[in-house]
């Protein structure tokens, strides 16, 4: 199954699809008489509160689609021709670098004895077919598709063994890097915060995917294509921590609130992007996240 919110006559609606059918979630809730908090002008924080609220965890939402089954015309949506929005604004992204052997060896790097982390702040967010933009003066600006693990509950001090129960669906990330930035900062021996967290540098979506009807996360693929040409390719099972591990790792420093974000690091094929690129970001069993690069900014 999986989330996604639209603009539908000038309202974000969330829709949930199952079996090739969006269902208008919003309506469904409003109709079974559950009530939600929501800010109306903060669209993009509305799934994380109905995340914190427990009205999109899986077993919920499977209980409400069977409901609607009865009557599915009723609660249809036609979205086919709909770009999603962002779907979640989340209150952190945890980034994972060199957690593909082939990508720290493609900077000259050795691979860590453990993960390897950073944030990026929440203004870095964009949605599908958003524009990716940064000044000129910044030098070279890569992509860096990678999945993302939307946090389902707050998660301090979590074993690997117990992770699951923290993960509430998969998304796709893309982290934009000004990278003459970040290795100038690196040899300075400065945090690369900078270099990740400009505006824009985080596209998400285009939907969020709850894990129950998916196939193994290591069977899936991610596909990085610029103007339509391969730059990046992998199977998950290369990471070389998988999730439950970040999630450990991660949360006995840092304590993972609904809504927050791991970015699982990226396969070698990291690139440059320019103003006029698409830059789409595929993993298997979730979608495609294609954003492409606007203008330079001031």
């Amino acid at each position: 199954m999986k989330i996604a919110r639209f603009n539908i006559d000038g309202k974000s609606k969330i829709a949930v699809k199952s079996s090739h059918i969006w269902y208008d979630y919003d309506v469904i809730l409003r109709t079974r008489g559950y009530a939600y908090e929501r800010d109306d002008n903060r669209p993009d924080t509305i799934i994380t509160r109905m995340i914190e609220a427990g009205k999109l965890h899986q077993n919920f939402v499977m209980e409400q689609l069977q409901w609607a089954s009865f009557d599915a015309d009723k609660y249809h949506l036609d979205l086919d021709n709909v770009i999603p929005l962002l779907p979640m604004r989340p209150g952190k992204i945890i980034g994972v670098a060199r957690n593909w052997k082939n990508h720290a060896k493609e900077q000259g790097k050795d691979m860590p004895d453990s993960p390897i982390f950073f944030t990026k702040s929440s203004n870095c967010a964009i949605g599908p077919e958003d524009k990716i933009t940064f000044p000129k003066d910044i030098g070279r600006v890569d992509h860096e598709g990678e999945l993302g693990v939307v946090i389902g509950k707050a998660a301090k001090g979590v074993k690997a063994s117990d992770a699951d129960q923290f993960i509430h669906s998969y998304t796709i990330t893309n982290d934009i890097t000004a990278r003459d930035l970040q290795r100038e900062l690196q040899a300075k021996g400065y945090p690369w915060t900078a270099a990740k967290s400009c505006d824009s540098f985080a596209p998400i979506g285009p939907c969020l995917s709850l894990p129950g009807r998916m196939l193994p996360l290591d069977k899936q693929k991610i596909e990085v294509r610029v103007n339509k040409e391969i730059r990046q390719h992998g199977t998950l099972s290369e990471m070389n921590w998988k999730v439950p591990e970040l999630i450990e790792v991660i949360s006995k420093h840092i304590t993972l609130d609904p809504g927050d974000i791991i970015a699982c690091g990226t396969p070698s094929g990291i690139g440059p992007i320019m103003p006029g690129d698409e830059v789409s970001v595929q993993v298997s069993g979730i979608g495609t996240l294609v954003n492409k690069v606007g203008e330079f900014v001031d």
